[in-house]
């Protein structure tokens, strides 16, 4: 067992330095053919933008975009880690713009089956020279693309946690407006690698205060993640309702009898209107005319207030000044453009954008503007009413944000200000982290010197397309500020030369601006950049797992494990116990699970820890309280007579536990002495990350231990990782018996997932078995055909008993076991259910094992 283990992890590991060698060998050699400068992504280390320089597009052979973006993906598969574009793509049809620029977007499928926001977009000049790529593309997805439960459960299930979050105010009824079936990568957003799900994507609505969208798991039935649809002007809940009555339609006299914020209303979404249809060929926010529908003070909105609900943009009086209302429209012409969704820094994107257009109309439209200040900022936080969001909005009592000075405001200027919010609060800091992006955008208007760079001011007009083109060529839904850095860099160089539309507010177009882009306005684009650091990482909050990535163990930690246990076959020689601190404790141990989290395959051994009100462990905070411990102790471990090297422990496991609360740690026993903590020192790789409340606060008998605890940032979920723990720090010796006991306690109520193990397994990597030990059965063990569709035929060419097959996935896991104690010459090994793609397929006899790898197409 372990020795096969050992055989595929090598098999695996080989597979996967290679694949990466090739891809980045693959890259260098692209940068060095083509000058091309390239942006990785920081997990996958896959391109997420390509940019050729201006002077030398790359030339490609084909007489489509289509043939010339293909051929360019099958000379280059090895840089997007591509095995075949072979089905890989969902092809959109050309896109033209007003300058002769063409774009290509290539929609990422797998089995059929979209994944979600994996598009790479190719951009060609007007000779059809490609100049840039960029987007998402996901590798090596292995996923059962089937859904297990149908569009009409998952529609139930997302229509029940909106039901069960309570954020139906308005108590209109819900509804669900899209419900599709895609591949999603958990993390894309928020900037880390997550495990990949077969989801549906629910959007629920009620066109007023409710617009959610729901990721619900097409397997499981559990909710992997939720993206908020509707856009808040400023951060508190908004309170929407339709009204029956029409203040104002089209072809109505204006101002008529309507009020001072109703007449901003209809004034306002105008000028919105004319300036994307006049500037960028843009007619209304879907680009295709739509109705501009506005509700104004209905008796359930949550006044001082305005949104933008998918549907309708919303006021209340006192709120719609002219640049809050642009703000709201804005929101709808992202969302028929790049899509950005709600949170994290996307979200902070979606949000300066709105500000952006909103700022750019109030400053253009003269409109409102009699006791307004529009010179230009010079020092201070109120020499003018330039770049202050809803100074006008009377309701506001002052201006919510400021685009020339963010800290004004309590937002940051730059990515490494004090201000930048980290957390998931604010939906990860939408409106608070705008201020990076926002400060971009004033500088490269107005020009000025900040954080050590000198921007000269290009204007409106150039910023404005420069922005825009970003906004509608380049970003996609889970763009962060790196993206947004490359997407206004590469739309200022395509834009070079071009006489842009001037810019206007009314209904006759402003033409030709006489503004021309030049290089030297594509410098000041890089120092807006520089100056706000939209390429820096902000390390203070980078949303990382609870267990971060390891390097490999070595050989003989899989090949010849002093001990080791996967809890495949049962509890084994383990034991379990509770320590009852609550008399209304609900009795419960660590279990056997064979679903585990993430879709990892084979079975492991959890302890609950269960959120608050679910059935028989969560507590009520009330009355129920299930404050206690539940106890899983290994067998006693006795090491061998060896002095060589050092022992280690390692085990994998998911943590997703009530943090500062909940936690569980590792005591051990050395040669059946006291039981004592393993101390975080004693780690190598991902020690406790935390430190449970203190007695004095928390009804958990393990009160005030160092624990893990908590759950990845910016999710309520974990990850799998591994943990390592150096055993000869603490002491242990040749010959000594060690045992160890996994604690899990928690405090009287509520919890999340809870704590998941997985391949326990203590080790000396200079501990080995010989070579004589094992025995090859490759002479007479086959298999055919091979490569197969699925179904394999083993073949055993010797009279030898043969026990068992185990077939694995590419990440190791176990996905299959067939009993051959009772095969003849042949058996057939079905592997039709599972995913196209390599396998390895151990068979044992009672003696020896081999390993052959399966090649699914």
């Amino acid at each position: 067992m372990n020795t096969l283990k050992s055989v595929i992890y090598v098999l695996l590991l080989f597979t996967s330095i290679a694949f990466a060698q090739n891809s980045q060998s693959a890259i260098s050699n692209l940068k060095n053919k083509t000058n091309a400068t390239i942006t990785l992504n920081a997990q996958s280390k896959i391109p997420e933008f390509i940019k050729f320089p201006n002077a030398s597009a790359l030339k490609i052979s084909g007489t489509t975009l289509e043939d010339k973006a293909l051929q360019f993906l099958s000379n280059n598969k090895s840089v997007f880690k591509l095995n075949t574009i072979e089905n890989a793509f969902k092809i959109n049809k050309p896109e033209h713009d007003n300058i002769g620029n063409s774009r290509l977007v290539l929609n990422q499928i797998q089995n059929g089956v979209p994944v979600y926001d994996g598009k790479l977009l190719f951009h060609f000049n007007s000779q059809g020279d490609l100049t840039a790529i960029n987007g998402n593309y996901i590798p090596q997805i292995k996923i059962n693309t089937q859904p297990s439960i149908d569009a009409a459960s998952a529609k139930a299930i997302a229509i029940q946690e909106i039901i069960n979050q309570n954020i139906n105010n308005s108590g209109e009824t819900l509804l669900v407006k899209t419900n599709t079936l895609f591949v999603f990568q958990k993390g894309l957003a928020q900037g880390y690698q997550g495990a990949n799900y077969l989801v549906y994507q629910v959007e629920v609505t009620n066109d007023l205060d409710v617009r959610e969208f729901i990721f619900v798991n097409a397997h499981s039935g559990e909710i992997v993640e939720q993206f908020t649809g509707i856009a808040h002007a400023i951060d508190r809940v908004v309170y929407e309702n339709n009204t029956s009555t029409i203040a104002w339609q089209e072809g109505d006299a204006l101002p008529g009898t309507l009020t001072i914020w109703q007449r901003n209303e209809v004034e306002a979404s105008g000028h919105v209107y004319n300036f994307f249809n006049n500037a960028f060929g843009f007619a209304s926010y879907d680009g295709a005319d739509a109705q501009m529908q506005t509700i104004n003070n209905n008796p359930n909105i949550n006044c001082p207030n305005a949104s933008w609900n998918g549907v309708t943009a919303n006021y209340c009086d006192g709120t719609a000044a002219d640049d809050v209302i642009a703000h709201e429209w804005g929101h709808a012409y992202t969302q028929f453009t790049s899509g950005l969704i709600y949170q994290w820094q996307s979200g902070a994107i979606n949000e300066s954008y709105s500000d952006i257009w909103g700022e750019t109309v109030d400053l253009l439209n003269n409109y409102e503007d009699i006791d307004d200040d529009n010179s230009l900022r010079t020092s201070g936080c109120g020499s003018s009413d330039r770049w202050r969001i809803a100074e006008d909005a009377t309701a506001f009592s002052g201006a919510i944000r400021d685009m020339w000075d963010p800290t004004c405001n309590g937002n940051p200027g730059k990515v490494t200000d004090a201000e930048y919010l980290c957390g998931t609060a604010d939906n990860g800091g939408v409106h608070i982290n705008s201020g990076v992006p926002n400060h971009a955008y004033a500088l490269l208007v107005d020009g000025g010197s900040y954080n050590g760079q000198v921007i000269l001011g290009i204007g409106f007009t150039k910023a404005a397309h420069i922005f825009w083109r970003a906004q509608s060529q380049y970003l996609t839904a889970t763009s962060d500020f790196v993206n947004l850095a490359d997407a206004l860099e590469a739309s200022a160089n395509d834009l070079l030369g071009v006489n842009l539309e001037g810019l206007s507010t009314t209904n006759t177009p402003a033409g030709p601006s006489g503004e021309i882009i030049t290089p030297a306005d594509v410098q000041q684009v890089i120092n807006a950049i520089l100056a706000v650091e939209l390429r820096v990482n902000p390390d203070a909050c980078a949303y990382t797992p609870v267990l971060v990535e390891t390097a490999p163990l070595c050989d003989n930690a899989n090949n010849n494990p002093i001990f080791f246990e996967d809890w495949e076959n049962g509890i084994g020689n383990w034991t379990l116990s509770q320590d009852q601190t609550a008399a209304t404790w609900t009795a419960r141990d660590w279990e056997i699970e064979t679903s585990l989290p993430n879709g990892r395959t084979g079975s492991g051994i959890y302890a609950i820890n269960a959120p608050i009100g679910a059935p028989q462990y969560g507590g009520d905070c009330a009355s129920d309280f299930q404050n206690g411990i539940m106890r899983l102790q290994s067998p006693v471990i006795t090491m061998p007579d060896f002095t060589d090297g050092n022992f280690e422990l390692a085990f994998n496991h998911y943590i997703s536990i009530e943090p500062s609360w909940d936690g569980g740690n590792i005591k051990m026993s050395i040669n059946g002495g006291a039981w004592d903590i393993i101390p975080s020192i004693a780690f190598t790789a991902n020690p406790y990350n935390g430190t449970l409340n203190g007695p004095g606060q928390n009804d958990n008998p393990m009160a005030g231990e160092n624990v893990f605890t908590g759950t990845d940032e910016g999710s309520n979920k974990g990850s799998w990782g591994t943990s390592i723990i150096d055993l000869g720090s603490l002491g242990v010796l040749a010959n000594d018996t060690i045992q160890f006991r996994f604690e899990m306690g928690t405090d009287g109520c509520n919890g999340r997932e809870g704590w998941y193990l997985d391949e326990f397994r203590v080790y000396n990597c200079a501990y080995a078995l010989s070579v004589s030990e094992f025995e090859n059965l490759e002479s007479y063990v086959t298999v055919y055909p091979n490569p197969s569709n699925g179904i394999f035929t083993l073949q055993n060419k010797k009279p030898t008993a043969l026990v068992n097959a185990k077939v694995y996935d590419i990440n190791g896991r176990l996905i299959k076991t067939i009993n051959l104690s009772n095969m003849a010459s042949e058996k057939i090994i079905d592997l039709s259910e599972f995913s196209s793609g390599l396998y390895f397929m151990s068979v044992a006899s009672k003696t020896s094992t081999t390993v052959i790898k399966l090649l699914k197409q």
